[in-house]
């Protein structure tokens, strides 16, 4: 493995790491042993920070981001949690915007990399989880239906507009490798209704699915803001 650099996203999350006191760690973990994986790590830490005295959701949400790098990066290159911490440990030390480690505190730091790993819980099922619905060749990120109204012209224009047809422009927005794209297509009344009835439907098997998951006892993970 290459050495490693901390993305600048992550670095709030391992000044964190180093710069809290045991305790809140301890009430961290705790905190994340109980917690429900989620796919929106904002919701997570809102529930973690519930239980955390000394750290904001914000500063919650920092760690968690750092956290589940870490299990990213254990995944992608299948190593071992004691080479990961080293690596991230050597990362932490040779980045001048993060605070130099003494001897003991690099320990420490490497003490709660390896605790943070090594209990496997819902960081790595989240972790995973988002891998995994992320895991697409293309990924939507938004839509907007623009609706415009346009004139039908007899021969003599001066009759003004015989007439006006209504078109729906449906824009998806979509992200791949090389960044973030969009298209357009156009839509009548009826293919608004057919997109509303084929929406529905894959809303209805969504919900008998999660039927079927509570009965076999079988977390469901989804957005906790969307039902």
């Amino acid at each position: 493995m290459a050495e490693l650099e901390i993305p600048e996203k992550y670095k709030p999350g391992f000044k964190q790491l180093v710069s809290i006191d045991g305790r809140t760690i301890d009430e961290l973990i705790n905190a994340l042993r109980q917690a429900p994986p989620s796919l929106l790590i904002e919701d997570l830490a809102s529930i973690v920070a519930l239980q955390v005295q000394a750290l904001t959701v914000e500063e919650v949400e920092d760690l968690i981001e750092a956290l589940i790098s870490l299990y990213n990066l254990r995944d992608y290159f299948d190593t071992p949690t004691n080479k990961i911490v080293e690596r991230i440990s050597q990362a932490v030390q040779d980045d001048q915007d993060l605070p130099n480690l003494s001897g003991a505190e690099k320990q420490e730091f490497e003490r709660r990399l390896a605790a943070f790993l090594e209990f496997d819980g819902v960081l790595s099922v989240t972790s995973k989880a988002i891998d995994v619905m992320r895991d697409h060749e293309r990924i939507f990120t938004r839509s907007r239906v623009l609706t415009d109204m346009r004139p039908i012209f007899e021969p003599d224009l001066e009759k003004g507009p015989a007439g006006v047809v209504i078109v729906h422009m449906l824009k998806i927005q979509y992200a791949d490798l090389d960044g973030t794209h969009e298209f357009f297509v156009a839509l009548d009344s009826i293919d608004l209704e057919q997109l509303r009835q084929q929406l529905d439907r894959a809303d209805r098997k969504a919900k008998s699915i999660k039927l079927m998951l509570g009965r076999a006892n079988i977390p469901y993970l989804n957005y906790l803001d969307v039902e």
